[in-house]
């Protein structure tokens, strides 16, 4: 049985007033349903829920128009950007220079406007200035996601799995009740990249991840797996979104360390996923005892198709 936690209370304290009041009084069966909450520079605001992009009033009513909707101001804006930086926007660089941070409870504010490229590092993006817009993710847990996927694959003992899934596939919501419940059992650890995962605050996940897991909290997948193995010891390493020359090189290190991987792709079918070079590499050195595919809709996080020892012999 699966138990959806939304975060949204955590996001309070970064809102203006005006808008943290009209969240407030959306009716509650709505507001339980919001998934994010965007401010654009002289425009109006807007939620989305129900996977839908609504106008909100100073009423707390969800519109299809903009009508009397709230007028977002340079101010909100700032005011927004500088309390999810804490008011610190020099601590947060590399935040700064990706576009998003990870605020309390696991929610995440994205945000653009105009990048400042570093032209000694390939016009890489340095950081960003006159901020244009922001988005504000709602976290959600939902205990229980990964329960199909761990009675399928795990009954028996530590095995490698591959999910693969298109975009809004519940990918990152299954890996992170899959730490919950293999941490329980396992020592696990956890390559959370982008801070999805964990959700980690000064240290403290705030997601539920599992007694025994240890969070390697934005490193880069290569240096986090090699770390993970060299001083955790881990039985099981989770990371998300999985593809690249160092996932293979990081990963194929783990493997032969005697460490079973749990990771993720984008992909739609199992013929995808064999089309994707590297993680094709890995399926033909047997890195993955198996591949769950999610759906997406009314069949996202849950298994639409499933290969056991197929994969193998790919």
């Amino acid at each position: 049985m699966t138990r959806e936690v939304s975060k949204l209370k955590y996001v309070y304290d970064i809102l203006t007033p005006k808008i943290r009041n009209a969240v407030m009084t959306i009716p509650e069966i709505e507001r339980d349903r919001i998934q994010e909450i965007r401010l654009r520079r002289g425009k109006k605001l807007t939620v989305t829920a129900f996977s839908k992009e609504y106008f909100l009033n100073c009423g707390g009513r969800l519109m299809n128009n903009p009508g009397d909707s709230i007028d977002i101001t340079s101010e909100d804006i700032e005011t927004v950007y500088q309390r999810a930086f804490q008011n610190s926007l020099h601590s947060f660089h590399r935040e700064i220079a990706r576009g998003y941070i990870t605020v309390q409870g696991g929610c995440r504010v994205g945000f653009c406007g105009t990048a400042i490229l570093n032209p000694a590092k390939d016009y890489a993006v340095e950081s960003v200035k006159n901020i244009s817009s922001v988005n504000i993710r709602i976290a959600r847990e939902i205990i229980g996601s990964g329960r199909e996927i761990y009675s399928r694959c795990f009954s028996e003992g530590p095995t490698s799995l591959l999910i693969a899934a298109p975009p809004a596939g519940g990918k990152t919501t299954v890996l992170r009740d899959l730490s919950r419940l293999l941490g329980e059992t396992y020592r696990v650890s956890l390559i959370d990249e982008r801070n999805e995962l964990a959700a980690t605050i000064n240290g403290e996940a705030q997601n539920l991840i599992g007694a025994m897991t240890d969070v390697f909290n934005s490193y880069n997948k290569y240096e986090g797996i090699m770390t993970a193995v060299k001083v955790m010891t881990p039985q099981i390493l989770i990371c998300d979104e999985i593809g690249g020359r160092e996932d293979y090189q990081a990963l194929q290190y783990a493997l032969n360390s005697g460490v079973k991987i749990v990771a993720s792709c984008h992909a739609s079918s199992i013929d995808e996923v064999k089309k994707r070079q590297y993680i094709s590499k890995l399926i033909k050195e047997k890195a993955f005892d198996s591949c769950a595919v999610l759906g997406t809709g009314p069949m996202c996080g849950k298994i639409v198709s499933f290969s056991s020892f197929g994969l193998k012999n790919a």
